[in-house]
């Protein structure tokens, strides 16, 4: 469950949030109506992956274990959120990419806090095995070996949807390719964890995209 630390750093930060808005000489409602969503989302992740038995480490511990690939994807992830909060705070944004991105980020946190769960303890923010991992195989994931980089893609697709320029799909396909680094690092590590018993389940299931078969 999410400790005293979270629920104290993450109330503050909505304090400050809160505080800000109507302090505010300008009308930024829609930047701040993002901002506390995706602060919404970070508390209940994070309180979901540890109800379910996941270890929540920090940026020191992924950096003292060198797993660059996290700070590939973050550095991206990054880089999408603050070119869209530039540009609501600018007020150079169109309904219709706001809405449609907005409904996919939803979507996404949505399908992620449900992978969190299903992984319960399995998930790490690393792409190394830990001791006790398990080979998860039902679900969804007898479909496609990754929902969780499935549902940060859309995730960040919508948001990168949302201001509809150049740079958001710049910094998404930037993104998209530390991903794709992530996976093949993991899937390896996978590999010499689980021996032929990941490789049968590679062959059978499809990385991101589920397969569909015509009868």
């Amino acid at each position: 469950m999410a400790n005293i630390k979270d629920v104290m750093i993450f109330s503050l930060i909505a304090l400050l949030l809160v505080y800000s808005y109507f302090t505010m000489e300008k009308n930024y409602t829609l930047l701040y109506i993002f901002l506390a969503v995706f602060l919404g989302y970070s508390f209940i992740s994070i309180y979901i992956s540890r109800k379910y038995g996941a270890k929540i480490i920090g940026w020191p511990t992924i950096i003292k274990l060198r797993d660059y690939t996290s700070l590939g994807i973050a550095l991206p992830e990054a880089a999408i959120l603050f070119n869209t909060m530039f540009v609501f705070y600018n007020g150079i944004y169109h309904s219709i990419p706001v809405l449609v991105g907005f409904m996919l980020m939803i979507v996404g946190m949505w399908f992620n806090l449900l992978v969190r769960k299903d992984l319960g303890k399995n998930w790490v923010p690393l792409s190394k095995t830990t001791e006790d991992q398990e080979l998860i195989t039902k679900g969804i994931y007898s479909r496609i070996r990754h929902p969780f980089y499935l549902s940060i893609l859309i995730l960040f697709g919508g948001v990168a949807v949302m201001v509809w320029n150049l740079y958001g799909l710049l910094f998404y396909v930037l993104f998209l390719i530390a991903l794709l680094i992530r996976i093949k690092k993991e899937e390896n590590g996978l590999i010499a964890k689980f021996g032929g018993k990941y490789e049968k389940y590679k062959e059978e299931t499809a990385m991101l995209i589920p397969k569909y078969k015509i009868k």
